[in-house]
């Protein structure tokens, strides 16, 4: 009952902004999926699956000349079971910022659905397609390319573009929001500072990205932490067929049975066929971190038909090994439902 009175105050709130201001946007997304999955020599089962379903708010005001202020905030909503879709963060993103001929800068809980795009996960999301979305079973983003997206306590930056290229930025402080203990190590929010740079050029049906990431922790890195990253990501769109490829470096603080170096990589392509359907596959590899000799290998093939320019179905089939050095724990996931953006 509390949880359903903050949500409606807040949403009160939130439309007193919105008849203030003269640009706001109210949107959201709703996907639901049946997904029967096997899950090494478990039974197989079958489960209805919210798919990131969200409800935001977004808009600017004109301050004069070139100059927008800008501002979001998107719930993510478990459209299966009706609540939120967490209980520590229940916005995914929520930010204030300007925009203007310098570019533009945000602050505050960062994701590449803000203005300022996310450095490494926006070249992903710019040059390679999802299996229909990067959540649940063919989640890919993070879980396998470590593209790091959503976190909170950012400054974010992205460049005017100029002959195609631009660049964004991104510094943010991971650590606790309450000082705990003293001493050495993370005690603060500023103790744990992450930093990420993404390169980007764009012109026609080609594009590319390359994208570095770098943690630092006071007191230094801890067994297995990890230290930085490298990416180079690209597609070109040859208008029947969309081809694309990633490759990444990420360093850890390893110790005698663990890598200090995991390499990932995925290539795929898209292709409309007769305009509403669309079919995407997609194969890749990750070294696993704790076992020198095993790999996560993943393919993902999807079906996709456009209803109309909002709703589609959809159907997907996901085979993932996590660990090519362990028996019997492949997990293989159908999935078939229905996605609508308001």
């Amino acid at each position: 009952m509390k949880k359903s009175i903050l949500a409606l105050a807040s949403l009160g709130a939130l439309a007193g902004i919105a008849n203030a201001q003269t640009n706001v946007t109210v949107y959201g997304r709703l996907d639901v999926s049946m997904d029967r999955i096997e899950s090494g020599v478990q039974p197989a089962s079958v489960q209805m699956t919210d798919n990131a379903s969200r409800l935001g708010f977004k808009g600017t005001e004109d301050l004069g000349g070139t100059l927008k202020a800008f501002f979001g905030l998107e719930f993510g909503i478990s459209a299966d079971t009706g609540g939120f879709a967490s209980a520590t963060n229940q916005f995914r993103n929520s930010y204030v910022g300007l925009a203007g001929d310098f570019g533009a800068v945000a602050m505050g809980r960062l994701d590449s659905a803000n203005p300022t795009g996310s450095p490494l996960y926006s070249q992903v999301t710019r040059n390679i397609d999802f299996a229909i979305h990067d959540t649940g079973a063919p989640a890919i983003g993070t879980k396998v390319l470590n593209a790091r997206n959503r976190v909170s306590n950012a400054i974010g930056y992205m460049s005017p573009t100029f002959g195609g290229f631009n660049m964004r930025a991104r510094y943010y402080q991971s650590g606790p929001e309450t000082p705990t203990g003293t001493g050495t190590g993370v005690i603060t929010e500023m103790d744990f500072k992450q930093t990420d740079l993404g390169f980007n050029y764009e012109q026609g049906p080609f594009a590319v990205g390359i994208g570095f990431g770098r943690d630092t922790k006071r007191g230094g890195y801890l067994a297995n932490d990890f230290k930085n990253k490298s990416q180079i990501v690209g597609s070109y769109d040859f208008g029947i067929l969309k081809a694309y490829g990633f490759y990444g470096l990420d360093k850890y603080n390893n110790t005698a049975t663990t890598r200090d170096s995991v390499k990932s990589w995925l290539v795929g392509a898209s292709a409309p066929l007769g305009g509403a359907h669309r079919i995407i596959g997609n194969y890749m590899q990750r070294n696993v971190q704790a076992d020198p000799n095993g790999s996560l290998k993943k393919a993902e093939l999807a079906y996709s038909y456009q209803l109309s320019k909002r709703t589609q179905l959809y159907a997907l089939y996901d085979r993932e090994d996590p660990n090519s050095n362990v028996s019997n724990d492949e997990i293989k996931t159908i999935s078939v439902g229905i996605q609508h953006n308001f």
